[in-house]
């Protein structure tokens, strides 16, 4: 998945890994917009929309009815959204709160949702009532799963990697309490600066950081008039 603006506005595209097949406009809009994550089937992808200043997250599928919808939409800004590995929640940051926290909401695929929506149906299987949860308590920015889904990494803003445990009972999801992991001189540091995430984790549960270098320059040893072969 990548965006391009070889239309004249950044639009979403999809190409096989192995170069096989052409290129495939998945969103287009006049808006800005971001891709953050797949589903772990491939199914559906998350994305933020910036439209007039705020941001929000939209989903779409990636077969059959490629229209996108809403996942997310409030006044406040909500960017970032990734998939949990099991596909069933999407962790987040969000400024409702003042500052930039992390939560996570159940995610209900369109199709799902489109029915409850029908009259005479249960009700809308999204928001609030859908069941949201703050995660971080004193500030946190760019979500990433553990890839069992059983902890939540985000950054502190002091750089710090934190970590949280989820735990899971039916419909219910339960955060603990945040623990920091270790601090992390990650570039753009702990803080919403507009940049794209700068770590990762692995399958096997290394984590991957691009970090800031160290300011001090490292000495230069100077060797002059090196004359390796008249030694042989």
């Amino acid at each position: 998945m990548f965006r391009s603006n070889r239309t004249g506005q950044f639009d979403l595209y999809q190409k096989r890994m192995n170069g096989a097949g052409v290129e495939e406009r998945l969103v287009e809009s006049d808006e800005f917009k971001y891709a953050t994550s797949w589903s772990a089937d491939g199914s559906y992808l998350l994305y933020g929309s910036n439209p007039l200043g705020s941001n929000d997250l939209w989903v779409v599928p990636t077969a059959g009815d490629r229209t996108p919808s809403v996942f997310l939409k409030t006044p406040f800004r909500e960017t970032w959204g990734v998939f949990s590995p099991d596909g069933r929640w999407v962790a987040y940051q969000s400024n409702e709160s003042g500052r930039m926290e992390i939560y996570v909401r159940s995610f209900v695929p369109p199709s799902a949702q489109a029915s409850a929506d029908k009259p005479g149906a249960a009700g809308p299987m999204t928001g609030a009532g859908a069941g949201q949860w703050q995660v971080s308590t004193a500030g946190g920015v760019h979500a990433t799963w553990r890839p069992d889904g059983t902890e939540l990494y985000y950054l502190n803003p002091a750089g710090g990697m934190m970590a949280v445990p989820i735990t899971v009972t039916g419909s219910t999801l339960e955060p603990g309490a945040p623990v920091l992991l270790f601090p992390t001189r990650i570039v753009g540091g702990g803080g919403d600066n507009q940049q794209m995430q700068q770590y990762d984790v692995a399958p096997d549960g290394r984590f991957l950081i691009n970090m800031e270098l160290d300011s001090a320059a490292a000495p230069i040893t100077l060797i002059q008039n090196w004359q390796p072969e008249a030694k042989k």
